[in-house]
Formats: structure tokens, sequence, C-alpha cells
């Protein structure tokens, strides 16, 4: 079931990643001292994990660098489906590789794990994370952030399908019965969702 599961969100995640690529080309043509998924770490207060995030790109190093985002305006559209994964009933809607919302509806995110599966998927080389390739997708996540306990947005950058996949077993040891993956945009539509990032 889970090789059923990849072949499913693989064409989501090329669309984002294959658009992303070459645009990230441009830029990188374009501002030469610039660079791509660079990190920056969150000073102030913030639900994201470890305070960190990968911007697309950044037209200067430093601080202050200033960022250039890139999105899709649309994305693949199919019939939502569900599978039972490791235990996990999976419900896959549609969604952008960079706009992902997953929930463990009535549990709550063992956060140890997902710091955990975070480290991995962001790059941790050790206690540091380590500097992407400017010019090209390097196959990390950008940005993980806790809405709610049980939600967490993610921004899967250029990271692997795999990424996606991991967090099933642990949901199924945060206590889930369900995971549900949809896009942020679908967010609006519920009053009690939190705060939406990005």
């Amino acid at each position: 079931m889970t090789q059923d599961f990849i072949t499913a969100i693989e064409p989501i995640r090329n669309q984002y990643v294959n658009g992303y690529a070459t645009w990230l080309a441009d830029k990188a043509r374009a501002y030469p001292q610039g660079a791509g998924e660079y990190l920056f770490e969150i000073q102030a207060q913030t639900n994201f994990a470890r305070k960190l995030c990968r911007v697309d790109f950044v037209s200067a190093p430093g601080d202050n660098a200033p960022p250039h985002e890139y999105s899709l305006k649309s994305m693949l559209g199919f019939t939502p489906m569900s599978d039972r994964i490791d235990g996990v009933e999976v419900q896959l809607n549609p969604f952008r590789w960079d706009s992902a919302v997953v929930e463990i509806p009535g549990a709550i995110w063992d956060r140890d794990k997902v710091i955990e599966w975070f480290n991995r998927w962001f790059g941790f080389n050790g206690k540091t994370p380590w500097v992407t390739v400017r010019d090209k997708p390097s196959g990390v996540l950008h940005i993980c952030a806790w809405v709610e306990p049980g939600m967490l947005r993610i921004d899967f950058g250029s990271a692997p399908a795999e990424a996606l996949v991991e967090l099933i077993p642990i949901a199924r040891d945060s206590g889930a019965q369900v995971m549900s993956i949809r896009d942020a945009s679908q967010m609006a539509a519920r009053p009690d969702a939190g705060h939406v990032i990005g």
C-alpha cells in the first residue's frame, strides 16, 4: 500500500519540484550572489519547528536578504481517496506540495517524533542543517509548523515523496486512527482551524 500511496503523490510533488527547479535556475542566473532553499532562523515567537525555515530563494546572502517565493497557482485535481496504511486510514485530497495540511483528527502529534522527522528532511547533519546547492533543488523540507496540536502546515519544498509517507507511522504512534492530507487553502472553511501560516 505504501508504494501505491507514493505513486499517488509523486505527480503532486513533481508538478511543484519541476517548476521550482526551472524557476530556481532562472533566479540563480539573474542573481549570481543569491541562493535557493536558504536557511533562516526565526527570532520571534513562532510555531515553526525549531524556529527554522528555508526560503525558496534569496537574491543575496545575510539575515536581511530579500526573499523570493515560488508557488503554484493551481493544483492537480483528482478524486479524494483513502486507504489503510500502517494501521492508519490515510485520506488524500488534492493539495499543493508547498502548501499541505496534515491533520490527525482527535489526536495530538508526538512533538519529539515530528521534530526527529523534521531534522531528517530539513537536512540536519548532526546539530546543524546543511547548506543547500544555490541553483537547484536539494531534496529538503522548507517549513513545518503547528497550526493546532493535531494539525501541521507543511511546505515540503524539494523533499521526496517519502517525507510525507514517513508521517504515517508517526501519526499511528501519536494515537491517530485517521491522517488527513489537504491543501492549506481548504482551511478557510473550518472555523476551528486556528492561525494559518504562509
